[in-house]
């Protein structure tokens, strides 16, 4: 498959994630600044950037997965929509330092809580955040990933809505897609106009494993059959950790 791939960088043995990115010309997502013990430590943020930019390598096909923990820009409860306002700015910033493409945040949504009247706030303070957002930091790039949702139809409302914010895109994540009440194939069909980004790995359509392309129950020859029929080719994220689970799925996708 033509496709960009990412891997996650381990800050630990960041030099193998460099071997591994360079023998299948895949890029970075960082997944360290989404952890509050990280965030929280301004010499921890500094520390890990200038480790990432000082590998002698392109940073400008990486992207960076922001604040997700307890987080809600569409709190009815003021402290804790500016706190993660708050949060969601220093995931751009960091994102800015590092020269990253884009950064993935979460939805938010609570995917079984479906009333008019949450739907309707949600998508309204999400879309005047968002916009802001992205008047911030007019030169990265904003993903929107699937979490609980059990339909596109929310995030493709909010992207409609926001069809003017060309860097506003959304982020499928295709693990998460099949653990929902709809079939995947509605996922990519709703979605693909608007794909900018993707998360993929294994599980076994029961829980959200995180396991390696192939080690569980998601059809990936359809996965591959759905992008191509619906014109989608952005970046994959295998949202795996450790190397050699990286480097297995990496050679599984790239015999498809």
């Amino acid at each position: 498959m033509n496709r960009k791939w990412l891997i996650i960088p381990d800050y630990e043995n960041v030099e193998e994630s460099v071997l591994l990115a360079e023998e299948y010309q895949a890029a970075f997502e960082y997944n360290d600044f989404w952890n509050p013990k990280v965030y929280e430590n301004p010499e921890e943020v500094k520390k890990r950037i200038q480790l990432y930019k000082s590998l002698n390598r392109s940073l400008k096909e990486d992207t960076l997965h922001g604040v997700f923990l307890d987080m809600s820009i569409a709190s009815k409860d003021t402290l804790i929509r500016e706190y993660s306002g708050k949060c969601y700015r220093q995931s751009m910033e960091i994102a800015k330092e590092l020269g990253v493409k884009g950064v993935v945040f979460h939805s938010g949504l609570i995917g079984n809580l479906t009333v008019d009247y949450y739907i309707r706030e949600w998508l309204l303070q999400s879309e005047a955040f968002f916009r802001e957002l992205a008047i911030l930091y007019p030169d990265i790039e904003i993903y929107l990933e699937n979490t609980f949702e059990q339909t596109p139809d929310v995030l493709v409302t909010l992207k409609k809505r926001m069809s003017d914010v060309d860097r506003f895109k959304l982020c499928l994540d295709y693990g998460h897609a099949c653990l929902s009440k709809t079939d995947s194939q509605e996922w990519v069909l709703k979605m693909a106009p608007y794909i900018g980004h993707m998360h993929v790995n294994d599980n076994d359509l029961m829980n959200d494993l995180h396991l390696g392309v192939g080690e569980g129950q998601i059809d990936f020859i359809r996965w591959k059959q759905l992008l191509e029929q619906n014109g989608v080719n952005t970046s994959v994220l295998l949202e795996l950790n450790g190397i050699e689970k990286q480097r297995q799925s990496l050679a599984y996708m790239s015999g498809l």
